[in-house]
């Protein structure tokens, strides 16, 4: 009985990181689906709350600091519009205890400063805890090749 006990207690310690790491996989999807949603909405404060202040991410268009992209969505001018988007083929890429990579296909239409969005893009996007939070500090996106 006490070798059987023991068996089932080793196999829970085993069980036990990869639980923690399959929750931190389910929240770190989560909050990259609602950045995406938040900002489909123009909803800065929604998708910021997900965005350590000071990150970057760099695309076909080249590099761009969080601040400076949320003046171009907010401005009239950009007409900054995201009519629909499609996230699919999450995957999660765990670097360490503390940092982890959120890699999808991202199929989208909309456009900003009268260019469409291309699509599909594969997006990754490197999150780090900080605290008891996980925030977003780096978001890159390649366009697809054409086919």
């Amino acid at each position: 009985m006490n070798q059987m006990l023991s068996a089932v207690f080793v196999a829970m310690l085993a069980a036990s990181p990869v639980l923690a790491q399959s929750t931190v996989d389910q929240t770190l999807m989560h909050h990259e689906n609602e950045m995406l949603s938040a900002l489909q909405k123009k909803d800065m404060a929604g998708f910021k709350k997900y965005v350590q202040p000071g990150s970057w991410s760099v695309d076909a268009g080249g590099y761009m600091m969080i601040d400076e992209f949320e003046k171009i969505v907010k401005d009239p001018k950009a007409n900054f519009t995201w009519e629909s988007f499609k996230a699919s083929d999450m995957k999660v890429v765990h670097v360490d205890a503390g940092s982890a990579l959120v890699t999808y296909k991202l199929e989208q239409k909309g456009s900003m400063m009268g260019e469409a969005f291309p699509s599909p893009v594969y997006a990754t996007t490197v999150w780090t805890k900080r605290g008891n939070n996980w925030v977003a500090v780096f978001h890159q996106e390649s366009t697809a090749a054409k086919k």
